[in-house]
């Protein structure tokens, strides 16, 4: 049956696809199915009052004594059921606005009016769907009480032997029980059909915040990974290439063309790096995937330390790295992740001291220590014009990837120079 409007339970079961757009906006097609669902439960429910109704004026009637009335009464009385089950069937599409009211508006009519008493029994079972003890018991009281009057007064059997009121009583209170048990299980689906949807919402829900977190996390890698590489390819591009523009008419012919050669070597070693990390992203299912790389590049790590610093010195910086012998026997113990962490650190600190220092000495150490710790420690004067200028995403990425490891991260002036630590943790 029904439900009132009052209860935290939907009268009618609402379809898990919602009716309108979570932005506000109208659904047409489930609005439709939505008022046309409503429309059919609401009909029928009324056709089954009706049916009952006319079911127990048909029965009850017939079998009243009905001698010493005179036919006006007669007539009178049967107008009168007529009217008040009319009135009860009428008033019941109205339960779900004021329930307590209409249902004992509805079954004291139907304690009168043997065509009421399918409403009677409607209202009843939309009540009992609150699952409210005060209103329900307070309902049957009126039921149980009116009903046994009207039948033990007036609808009295023409087969004689009148059951004692409270026979009668009796057996208004099993139905009327009966009725308010049917309710009470139909709000009670109700309720766990309406915490069942709740909870797949904030499952459903709680799914997209982690995607959304996944994503966002994701988007800080790639654009971490991509300034790192990209950073250090195009601080030697426009290193040399501003060498070339200052300095075009001191130099050779062959200097000319050793500082361009470099030039297009970064630039074609960066367009290469960014090539591979685009790779990752594509859609191994696109059109022309095959002759994309669609899985991440081998990463550097501290092992490619040497590498690192050849490059750096070949661009005409001038770097002094300190390694001890344990370090290097240690290195290839750390964790590719921690070392590759560490390796981009090297490489960000570098890049840092080239664009905001240019010309200055760098010194740097990596130690490996027995506590498993990556230790690194990159410094270079300030110079004479200007100091080194933080930079707010390279040195940022690089303390988010220190925490990454759980690690420590320092970068700031100390003195006259410019000094770059991080402490990266592992565990065996």
């Amino acid at each position: 049956m029904s439900a009132p409007s009052a209860p935290p339970v939907a009268e009618t079961p609402v379809d898990l696809e919602s009716t309108v757009a979570r932005d506000g906006s109208p659904a047409p097609v489930h609005a439709r199915s939505s008022r046309a669902g409503r429309v059919w439960a609401a009909s029928w429910r009324l056709a089954l009052a009706t049916l009952i109704g006319l079911i127990a004026f048909g029965t009850v009637w017939p079998s009243t004594d009905v001698s010493g009335w005179s036919d006006a009464q007669f007539g009178g009385r049967v107008v009168g059921d007529l009217l008040a089950g009319l009135t009860a069937l009428s008033l019941v599409p109205f339960r779900h606005r004021a329930p307590r009211v209409v249902t004992l508006v509805v079954v004291v009519l139907a304690a009168f009016s043997t065509f009421g008493v399918g409403a009677a029994g409607l209202a009843v079972v939309s009540l009992a769907t609150r699952r409210q003890v005060g209103e329900i018991v307070a309902c049957g009281a009126v039921f149980v009480t009116t009903a046994t009057l009207t039948d033990v007064l007036v609808f009295r059997s023409t087969e004689g032997g009148t059951s004692p009121w409270w026979v009668v009583a009796l057996g208004l209170a099993l139905v009327y029980a009966l009725l308010a048990l049917v309710g009470v299980v139909i709000g009670s689906r109700r309720a766990l059909v309406a915490s069942l949807r709740e909870r797949a919402e904030l499952v459903e829900r709680d799914q997209r915040l982690r995607e959304e977190h996944a994503r966002d996390g994701e988007r800080a890698h790639l654009a971490r990974e991509m300034h790192d590489v990209l950073g250090h390819r195009l601080s030697l591009v426009a290193l040399h290439a501003g060498a070339l523009e200052y300095r075009g008419r001191d130099l050779d012919g062959d200097e000319t063309v050793r500082a361009a050669g470099v030039v297009r070597a970064e630039a074609h070693a960066a367009l290469a790096d960014l090539r591979d990390v685009l790779g990752v992203l594509r859609d191994p299912t696109s059109a022309g995937a095959s002759e994309v790389t669609v899985t991440a590049p081998p990463q550097p790590t501290l092992l490619d330390l040497d590498a690192l610093l050849d490059e750096t010195r070949r661009a005409g910086a001038s770097v002094e790295c300190t390694v001890d012998d344990e370090t290097t026997t240690r290195m290839a113990q750390v964790p590719p992740s921690v070392g590759r962490h560490a390796y981009r650190v090297v490489q960000e600190a570098f890049t840092n001291a080239r664009r905001h220092a240019p010309g200055q000495p760098v010194r740097a150490s990596v130690t490996v220590g027995a506590t498993d710790v990556v230790r690194i420690r990159i410094e270079n004067p300030l110079g004479v014009d200007r100091g080194p200028v933080v930079d707010g995403h390279g040195l940022t990425g690089l303390s988010e990837r220190v925490r990454l490891v759980g690690g420590r991260f320092d970068a700031g002036v100390r003195g006259d120079d410019f000094v770059v630590e991080a402490d990266l943790p592992w565990s065996r």
